[in-house]
């Protein structure tokens, strides 16, 4: 299941990051999710369930298997690397631009992996979708 079953794209670690819904436990993209949440309600598309009192469809739950899947078919995100105390781990993972930053972020927009201070400079437009490698990190070491 690598496609999202309302719009039928691709997920992805930017838009179409796949979230489940806790009342059916189907899964669709933010983007999809986004559309579908209208007065703080979400209702399923495929078994019409309500979801009530939802904030944010960013407070719904990632599904962690169809993303660790996502992560692993990106060639850039699959071979990340972020083992803190092997210092060799870390050559290479310096910016050219910020000297003392560690080039830890990723833009699904741009498929490129840049430091903080790239963020405010390169990666603040809407269509930026910018993760944490960090946090990518954790996920696999999980599905490990």
């Amino acid at each position: 299941m690598s496609s999202c079953l309302f719009c039928g794209e691709k997920y992805n670690v930017g838009e179409r990051i796949p979230r489940i819904l806790v009342h059916c436990g189907h899964t669709f993209c933010t983007e999809c999710l986004t559309q579908l949440h209208h007065n703080f309600r979400v209702r399923c598309p495929v078994c019409r369930k309500l979801i009530k009192s939802l904030e944010s469809v960013e407070r719904l739950p990632l599904n962690i298997n169809i993303l660790y899947e996502v992560v692993e078919r990106d060639p850039t995100l699959a071979n990340i690397d972020f083992d803190e105390e092997d210092p060799e781990c870390m050559e290479g993972k310096l910016c050219e631009r910020h000297q003392q930053r560690v080039m830890h972020f990723y833009c699904s927009s741009h498929l490129n992996i840049f430091c903080r201070e790239c963020i405010k400079e390169f990666h603040y437009e809407e269509n930026c979708f910018v993760v944490d490698l960090y946090e990518i990190e954790k996920m696999r070491k999980l599905q490990i």
